[in-house]
């Protein structure tokens, strides 16, 4: 399990020879790293306010952080068994008829998968910029630049993670699936980018 290597253990395997972990697992990776440090800033915030609605506000969104965190590590580990599984598909027999309908069902079905996983991360990525967006809105200036910090691991996880679907979706035979994740994927980036700006340009304001 991924998940579980320390911090060196993990890089070490990233830059070994063997083909996971990769883009897709580090999109992962940077993206629990952002829901972990948006957390550690609303607890922050939360633990400096009296009771309140608004200390109500950071501590659920602390917890949902939380709960993100541990869904973005999972991918990691999803990821990698995708890729996996994606080339054990490419291995099996193919000599008859029979043999090659069953692998090339295989193949199909991991494919969508290995440009699933990421396609997830980089959705719910973009999703969490709203709430990384909210925590910004409740911090003093000396939190600002791990407010940025978050929102730039969040943007590069879901431009990262796209650009993953993207490079599997031409392996795709389903022609209806390749056009969704197509449209879905560039209205995601868009947005991502927007949101990534848009904190910018409050920041810069409220200064």
């Amino acid at each position: 399990m991924l998940a579980d290597l320390t911090i060196k253990e993990y890089l070490a395997k990233t830059a070994g020879d063997e083909a996971v972990p990769a883009g897709g697992c580090a999109a992962a990776m940077g993206a629990a790293l952002a829901a972990s440090l948006t957390r550690k800033i609303a607890k922050l915030i939360a633990s400096r306010m009296d009771i309140g609605e608004q200390k109500i506000q950071m501590e659920s969104l602390a917890d949902n952080m939380g709960a993100l965190s541990d869904e973005f590590t999972h991918c990691i580990d999803a990821d990698a068994k995708a890729y996996q599984e994606l080339m054990a598909a490419h291995k099996m027999p193919s000599k008859t008829e029979e043999e090659k309908v069953l692998r090339d069902e295989q193949i199909q079905k991991n494919t969508l998968i290995v440009a699933m996983v990421p396609f997830d991360v980089a959705e719910m990525a973009m999703r969490m910029m709203d709430y990384i967006a909210e925590v910004a809105k409740l911090a003093d200036k000396n939190l600002l630049s791990d407010i940025c910090t978050a929102m730039f691991f969040a943007r590069s996880a879901a431009l990262s993670g796209l650009q993953t679907t993207r490079t599997n979706l031409p392996s795709l035979k389903s022609k209806n699936v390749v056009v969704d994740l197509t449209i879905k994927s560039s209205e995601i980036e868009k947005q991502a980018v927007t949101k990534e700006r848009e904190l910018l340009d409050w920041i810069k304001s409220s200064n």
